[in-house]
């Protein structure tokens, strides 16, 4: 439950957003700041459905709402609401709350699994069974965390002290978000033997490979794991197959050489992959 200390620094920081992103004109595709990593999305109208592909993230959800889909899970990005993406994943989302009058307003941090890992080593978790863990959770946005997000956002305003400060508070946004109930995903991916860690460390592997052949039991040999037990537990992070993931991939990044780069899509079905553009 929020407090109301929570609840004034939110509406301090969704001010401060808007009128960012009114001021840059932020409408659509999410806007990358000059903060590396820091980005502001705002949506005027809820949207049809569309494929994204999800990179390790934090989200903090200022006002209206959006969703995406983990197989058949429905994971809400809500006002208040700070969502963790723990790996790639190519899903389907949608904004279903926006108006010109109060759009969707959210910032974004990408997020250094490197650092995850760096600094749960150094933080005393409680022991839990290692099941598999969906990769994209959601949780209230508490005081600490959003207070943090506040000053990385604040420094856009302070060009000079931007390179001296930023790296300290996304260090600390990262340990806010290891400390959350939502950050779970977080520490499996962090201890790499984890069901979740080889799943994640799989998904990798096939985001760098997506036109190449693979299959399922070379993946799963990489994981570890059996064929049975490497695509149950896939299917609970990704909410796809293994295999649809890397369809998934294909599909995206050859709908953006057709529309961002103007591809044939001849050439796009080549550069992702298929023998054919039948395929």
């Amino acid at each position: 439950m929020h407090s109301c200390g929570d609840d004034m620094t939110i509406d301090r920081l969704k001010e401060h957003v808007r009128a960012y992103a009114e001021e840059h004109s932020v409408v659509g595709e999410p806007f990358r700041t000059p903060i590396e990593g820091l980005s502001v999305s705002r949506q005027l109208a809820p949207s049809d459905p569309f494929p994204v592909v999800y990179r390790p993230l934090f989200c903090l959800v200022l006002q209206g709402s959006k969703q995406a889909w983990l197989d058949d899970r429905t994971v809400t990005f809500a006002a208040g609401r700070s969502v963790v993406v723990g790996m790639d994943l190519p899903t389907f989302a949608q904004v279903n709350e926006a108006t010109p009058e109060k759009p969707y307003l959210a910032l974004a941090l990408a997020l250094d699994i490197a650092l995850v890992r760096e600094l749960a080593s150094g933080m005393e978790t409680v022991a839990v069974a290692d099941r598999a863990l969906p990769a994209i959770a959601s949780g209230e946005a508490g005081e600490a965390l959003v207070d943090a997000v506040e000053r990385l956002f604040g420094l856009l305003d302070k060009a000079a002290a931007a390179p001296f400060l930023k790296d300290g508070i996304i260090r600390e946004i990262h340990f806010w978000l290891l400390s959350a109930d939502h950050g779970d995903v977080l520490r499996r991916i962090a201890r790499g033997g984890s069901h979740t860690g080889r799943i994640s460390e799989a998904a990798m592997h096939i985001r760098a490979h997506f036109a190449e052949p693979l299959t399922v039991p070379d993946l799963a040999r990489r994981a570890g794991m059996s064929e049975s037990t490497f695509h149950q537990h896939f299917r609970a992070v990704c909410g796809t197959t293994p295999l649809q993931y890397q369809k998934r991939l294909r599909l995206i990044e050859a709908q953006r050489l057709m529309t961002a780069e103007g591809a044939p899509v001849s050439t796009a079905a080549l550069a992702v992959g298929y023998e054919s553009p039948t395929q």
